[in-house]
């Protein structure tokens, strides 16, 4: 998936905290974010493999560490990324019932608070967006649990289908899909779900991607 060439936005809240007390452990960052400790590891795995001077000791003492030289250069986003970024919040507020923009504007600003409130400012200016027919909840408790599934890699059973692979959202005009894997690519939409459960079953993720799965449909 295209999603995993770049930071998540649990990623990039991991490194927030760890910019902030430059030590944790697997068990307090895994009960901040409300995942697993094998996904902390492997967002640290992530963190570092772009360069990020995350590390981890054992034992007495042991934990997570960021390097204490280490900070967020004002360097880190271009202004065409933070104009990117700007724009993707602007899309996501505009379909979905949460939102969120203000709040995520308001911690880039901390990074560079002229850039992101003229940019801001210009995109209200001249952006409308009409992308869906109806607004998104994507804080529901179904999403809440295929986010799970997503971030745990492990099988659910859905409405009662066994063995699903949830394997990523897909936004339509008319909603929010889950695209899936049980014996065949499944495509199902999301408010439509009545029941969802995860299992404690892993699977490995080597699923074709959506846009891979309608390239070979066609």
């Amino acid at each position: 998936m295209g999603g995993e060439k770049v930071l998540k936005s649990r990623q990039f809240e991991l490194l927030i905290y760890l910019l902030k007390y430059r030590k944790s452990t697997y068990g307090e960052l895994a009960e901040l974010l409300a995942v697993s400790k094998k996904t902390i590891e492997r967002d640290i795995d992530r963190l570092s493999g772009i360069g990020i001077p995350i590390y981890c000791t054992q034992g007495i003492g042991g934990g997570v560490y960021l390097d204490e030289k280490y900070q967020f250069a004002s360097s880190f986003f271009t202004p065409e990324e933070i104009h990117h970024i700007i724009l993707a919040l602007s899309v996501a507020d505009s379909f979905t019932v949460t939102q969120r923009k203000d709040a995520i504007i308001q911690k880039l600003c901390l990074l560079d608070s002229s850039l992101t409130t003229l940019v801001e400012r210009d995109m209200q200016d001249y952006l409308s967006i009409d992308l869906v027919d109806a607004p998104i909840d994507t804080d529901t408790e179904i999403c809440k649990v295929i986010n799970y599934c997503l971030d745990e890699q492990v099988l659910a059973q859905v409405d009662g289908i066994s063995n699903v692979a949830c394997l990523e959202y897909v936004l339509k005009r008319d909603g929010l899909y889950l695209f899936a894997h049980a014996q065949d690519y499944i495509l199902l939409k999301v408010t439509e779900i009545t029941t969802i459960e995860p299992t404690e079953v892993e699977f490995d993720r080597s699923f074709l991607s959506y846009s891979q799965f309608r390239k070979n449909s066609r």
